[in-house]
C-alpha cells in the first residue's frame, strides 16, 4: 500500500483530435465471452487494453480460429491509442451479406460519427468461389454498397473496406473489382460500389499460426489503422509515412494475399491485381518494408466531359463523405430562419451571403491542405415558399496524389 495518499501517473498521449472527430469501426464474427464479451452489442474502444479488458486477447484468437484481436491491435498498432473505434461482434453463423442490420446498429450507436466500417469474416463454412472470390463474398457487395447509402441518406455518410478473404490461388481468374459484376436470377449485372473498397493483403507470418479458412485472412484491421492515422484526404499507400512493417514487433515480415501465398511467390500478378482495384502489399526495390498499393474502389475510373468524376478511390469517396458533413453542420444553423424575396426570389445580397456560407468553409479545408478548391453556387430562383427549398450547386477539387513517377535520364558530355 502506497503512502502517498493521492497517486496521479501520467497517462498515454493518444492522437491529435483537433479538428478531426472522426470515429471508425469493425464488425464480423467472433465469440462470446460470458460476463464479458456479448455478441451483437456495441463497444467503442480507445486502445487496445480496452479491447483485452473484454477478454479479446492474441489467446482469443487462437482458442477460437479467429482474427478479432489481430483486426484491433492492428488498427492501434498503425494508429496509435486514442482514436475511438466501435467494434460490434456477430455469431460465427452469420454470413457477410447479413451483417448489414448489426451495422446499422453500430452506426447509429456511434451516432453517425463512423466515416469508415470494416467488415470481416471469421467461419468455418466452405468456402465456394465465384471469380476467384468466396460466393458469400460476392453476394455481400452490393448490400455493402447499399448500407453506404443508406448512411448517407440518413446524414450519417461512410466508407466501407471489406475483407478480401480466401480469395482463390489462381490470380488470373480473379474478378475485376473495376468492371465487377454479380448475377441476378442468374443473369451478369454490373455493380459500381464507390463506397467499398476490398483489401487481399496478409501478414503471412500471422496467418501461417492459424488453420483452415483463419489462414486464408486479410488484414483489414491494418488498412483501417492506416486510414485513420492521417487526414481523410491522403493516400493509404503514401510512401514516406505509411511502411506497415515493424520489424521489433515481428508485424508484416513477410506480406501475402488471403490465399496464403507469400509476395514473393505472386509477385508477378500484383501490377493485374492493383489495376483490378484490389488492395495489396507491395514492396519498393532498395527499401525495407512494406505499403499497401492504393486506396482503389470497387468502381470504374470514370471522368465525364464537364471534368466530373466518380469516387474510384477511397480519399475521393472521403472528400465527398466529410465535404458533406461540413457542408450540413454549417447550413443547418439557416434552416427555418425568415429570409426576406424581392418577387418572391432571393435578392442578390442572400445569394451572396449563402454562397459566402460553403465558400468559406472550403477555403478551411483548402487552407488545411484537405481539399484544392471548391465552390457554392445558390441558384437565385430558388422557390422559399411554396416547396420551401434552397437549391444548391457544390463543386470540389480534390488534393492530388503521385502514383508514379515517369521520366527520362539520359548520359551527355555536358550540362
Amino acid at each position: 500500500m502506497s503512502l502517498r495518499g493521492v497517486s496521479i501517473s501520467e497517462g498515454n498521449i493518444g492522437v491529435n483530435q483537433t479538428g478531426d472527430t472522426r470515429q471508425f469501426g469493425l464488425i464480423g464474427n467472433g465469440a462470446a465471452i460470458a460476463g464479458k464479451l456479448a455478441l451483437d452489442t456495441a463497444y467503442a474502444l480507445r486502445r487496445i487494453e480496452d479491447a483485452e479488458a473484454l477478454g479479446i486477447t492474441a489467446a482469443y484468437d487462437l482458442e477460437n480460429n479467429m482474427h478479432v484481436h489481430r483486426h484491433i491491435s492492428e488498427f492501434y498498432r498503425m494508429n496509435g491509442p486514442g482514436r475511438i473505434l466501435n467494434i460490434l461482434l456477430v455469431a460465427d453463423t452469420v454470413a457477410l451479406k447479413n451483417m448489414i442490420t448489426p451495422a446499422k446498429s453500430l452506426i447509429v450507436s456511434a451516432e453517425g460519427m463512423i466515416s469508415d466500417l470494416g467488415f470481416f469474416v471469421n467461419s468455418d463454412a466452405v468456402i465456394t468461389l465465384i471469380n476467384g472470390l468466396p460466393t458469400t463474398l460476392n453476394e455481400a457487395i452490393p448490400e455493402l454498397q447499399n448500407l453506404a447509402v443508406w448512411a448517407a441518406q440518413n446524414d450519417m455518410p461512410l466508407h466501407t473496406i471489406v475483407e478480401g478473404y480466401g480469395i482463390t490461388d489462381t490470380l488470373s481468374n480473379l474478378a475485376d473489382l473495376r468492371d465487377f459484376e454479380i448475377l441476378v436470377d442468374e443473369d451478369p449485372v454490373k455493380i459500381s460500389a464507390t463506397k467499398v473498397s476490398m483489401v487481399i493483403a496478409q501478414d503471412w507470418n500471422h496467418a501461417e499460426a492459424f488453420t483452415g479458412n483463419a489462414k486464408k485472412f486479410a488484414d483489414v484491421g491494418t488498412f483501417l489503422g492506416v486510414i485513420a492515422s492521417h487526414a481523410w484526404n491522403r493516400n493509404p499507400g503514401e510512401v514516406a509515412t505509411k511502411n506497415i512493417q515493424n520489424v521489433p514487433l515481428g508485424s508484416w515480415l513477410i506480406g501475402g494475399l488471403s490465399n496464403h501465398k507469400k509476395h514473393k511467390d505472386v509477385f508477378e500478378s500484383l501490377e493485374t491485381l492493383n489495376d483490378k482495384g484490389y488492395i495489396i502489399p507491395i514492396k519498393y526495390q532498395g527499401v525495407a518494408g512494406y505499403w499497401f498499393n492504393d486506396g482503389p474502389t470497387m468502381a470504374p475510373i470514370v471522368i465525364d466531359a464537364q471534368g466530373n468524376m466518380n469516387q474510384h478511390t477511397i480519399y475521393f469517396s472521403h472528400t465527398i463523405d466529410q465535404c458533406v458533413r461540413a457542408l450540413r453542420l454549417i447550413y443547418l444553423p439557416e434552416i427555418k430562419k425568415p429570409v426576406p424575396l424581392e418577387g418572391g426570389l432571393l435578392p442578390a445580397d442572400m445569394v451572396e451571403y449563402y454562397n459566402a456560407i460553403g465558400d468559406d468553409m472550403f477555403k478551411r479545408m483548402a487552407a488545411a491542405g484537405l481539399i484544392s478548391e471548391g465552390k457554392t453556387n445558390v441558384d437565385p430562383n430558388s422557390d422559399l415558399i411554396g416547396i420551401k427549398e434552397l437549391d444548391v450547386q457544390f463543386t470540389v477539387v480534390p488534393t492530388g496524389t503521385i502514383n508514379e513517377l515517369v521520366g527520362t535520364i539520359n548520359l551527355k558530355t555536358s550540362i
